[in-house]
């Protein structure tokens, strides 16, 4: 997605998520996404503004709003295929869903006009990091 100056990257550990998504998408969609050793990485077209999550119930929620808004992707598509599905399994669970993520990142890069001067650009790189112990978030502006 180099091609695209307004996106953000989603890299986390949730088995149990994982186990709704193997229900409901195909091993050839998932392919496009979950390592080998079950981290999902995921990247999406934005509209800014977007603001980072606090927690993992707004992790959840931004990442489900991202792929409702990318469905011209593969990963769009197939999700836009079993939403209904995997948003009610994902409700029915949503408490182990929430406990079980694990190192959750979220990098947003954005590019917007100065306001100052209406031929430059400002680039904002947000890095967001949620553990299960603290999470910590960082703006870098060009």
């Amino acid at each position: 997605m180099e091609e695209l100056k307004n996106y953000a990257e989603l890299t986390f550990s949730n088995p149990i998520l994982l186990d709704v998504f193997e229900k409901y998408i195909s091993n050839s969609v998932l392919v496009l996404f979950v390592s080998q050793d079950g981290t999902i990485n995921l990247k999406f077209k934005i509209n800014p503004p977007i603001d980072t999550p606090k927690n993992c119930e707004q992790v959840l929620s931004l990442l489900f709003a991202l792929l409702e808004s990318n469905s011209e992707s593969k990963v769009g598509q197939a999700y836009a295929a079993q939403s209904s599905n995997i948003l009610r399994e994902t409700l029915f669970r949503l408490s182990h869903i929430l406990d079980g993520f694990g190192d959750v990142k979220l990098l947003i890069f954005t590019t917007e006009k100065s306001k100052d001067n209406s031929d430059s650009e400002i680039t904002r790189r947000t890095e967001f990091k949620l553990s299960r112990k603290k999470s910590t978030s960082t703006v870098n502006e060009k």
